[in-house]
């Protein structure tokens, strides 16, 4: 079973990106398109006050002159250093948050550093008079430009944190509702599981004291305790396992064991094999931890050729001894570099009777429970493809005997 969901989230999540990419483009150029047409008018009306000031200055009716001075040219609110040259030191300035009537060494240079900060935005405009130029007018953006050229980024900033928080706060609870769902299929499983083995077991007592021992009831009674041991895993899911310090290969190899049993039903030539370089300990849940493996050994024995099919389980350390690895290789058909992070998803399956559980549980188990990882280590169709799962190593323990 493969849901359609899963299988397009990548598609949906990318062009949801490139949605969000288009607006935040689009969002900046009218922005700094506006800010330019602010600035082209700013600079118009700094021309068109020089050239009125030039002209008052050229006309003999003095009360003009005071005129254009006092109620134009000193309510321009926009930022504005008046200099003999354009490399030269301020003689005035205006609405650049410097007094106007400090002419010290240190508000000099500091007006002069704010000068030649404006000339790197905006090129000055020369006061002339009869073509001589008298001053050079420098001038800066206004507040409100200022204000527009980051109205762009602090809207982005809040908006992606709003988004941000609303994406923690909805993967919260997918989290908490899948975790419900778990939980609860997990536990009503063990629930209903435990009413019919209560049964068989008395069944087979019945049947043992008329019959006595024979292959068939022992047969019996080894289903009867796997589906036992089935329904104590459904039963620790939702709750805190006890994790114990133990030798890892005969919870490995009692796995491996499960399967051997079957493996006639696969093919005449598949091959199962356990394979450890040492004797291992980790802090383990046994029946959980013996789940995620037979669900991995499950996959690969799917995966490979009914001839010559090879599945291997070993188990190597890792970083100086501090790790343990516990790797399931199989020569089946692999898994597309596309799809390994999907498999690991509730619901994703390229079975076609799967209900994609399966990986998604064993990674459960093992990050979730165990503080491990699952991963794909490597995948070659048909040649190699390693499932490994790592836990932290730790040294031999004595075991306390009941």
């Amino acid at each position: 079973m493969n849901i359609p969901i899963y299988r397009h989230s990548a598609n949906i999540k990318r062009v949801l990106l490139i949605l969000a990419i288009g607006m935040i483009l689009g969002l900046l150029y009218y922005t700094q398109n506006l800010v330019h047409r602010l600035r082209q008018d700013s600079a118009n009306l700094i021309r068109f006050y020089a050239d009125i000031y030039a002209k008052a200055a050229m006309d003999e009716s003095i009360e003009d002159f005071n005129f254009i001075f006092e109620e134009i040219i000193k309510r321009i609110s926009i930022p504005m250093v008046l200099s003999e040259k354009i490399d030269a030191n301020p003689t005035a300035w205006r609405n650049i948050g410097v007094s106007e009537t400090l002419r010290d060494s240190i508000t000099v240079a500091h007006v002069s550093k704010l000068m030649a900060e404006m000339d790197r935005e905006n090129r000055p405009i020369p006061l002339k008079y009869n073509e001589r130029v008298l001053q050079y007018i420098h001038y800066g953006d206004t507040n409100l430009i200022r204000q527009l050229r980051y109205l762009p980024y602090i809207e982005i900033t809040i908006v992606g944190l709003f988004i941000l928080l609303g994406y923690i706060g909805f993967s919260l609870i997918r989290s908490s509702e899948k975790r419900s769902i778990w939980v609860g299929m997990a536990k009503e499983t063990a629930h209903q599981l435990g009413t019919p083995l209560t049964a068989l077991l008395g069944w087979r007592e019945l049947l043992k004291s008329e019959l006595g021992e024979n292959d068939l009831l022992n047969e019996m009674g080894r289903d009867i305790q796997r589906l036992e041991k089935v329904a104590k895993r459904f039963s620790q899911i939702g709750s805190k396992p006890v994790l114990q310090v133990m030798p890892i290969n005969p919870v490995i190899r009692d796995a491996v064991n499960y399967y051997e049993r079957r493996l006639p039903q696969l093919g005449p030539s598949v091959r199962l094999e356990f394979d450890s370089d040492g004797d291992y300990w980790a802090n383990l849940n046994a029946d959980l931890f013996s789940w995620a493996l037979e669900n991995l050994i499950k996959n690969a024995l799917d995966a490979v050729p009914s001839q010559n099919g090879h599945v291997r389980v070993t188990t190597n350390v890792l970083h100086q001894g501090k790790y343990l690895a516990v790797d399931v290789i199989d020569n089946g058909k692999g898994i597309p570099k596309k799809n390994r992070r999907d498999i690991f998803r509730p619901g994703y399956s390229t079975k076609e009777r799967g209900w994609g559980l399966g990986l998604s549980l064993a990674q459960r188990i093992i990050h979730d429970y165990h503080r491990g990882k699952l991963q794909v280590l490597q995948s070659k169709p048909f040649e190699k493809t390693v499932m490994r799962i790592v836990v932290k190593k730790y040294p031999p323990q004595k075991l306390d005997v009941a």
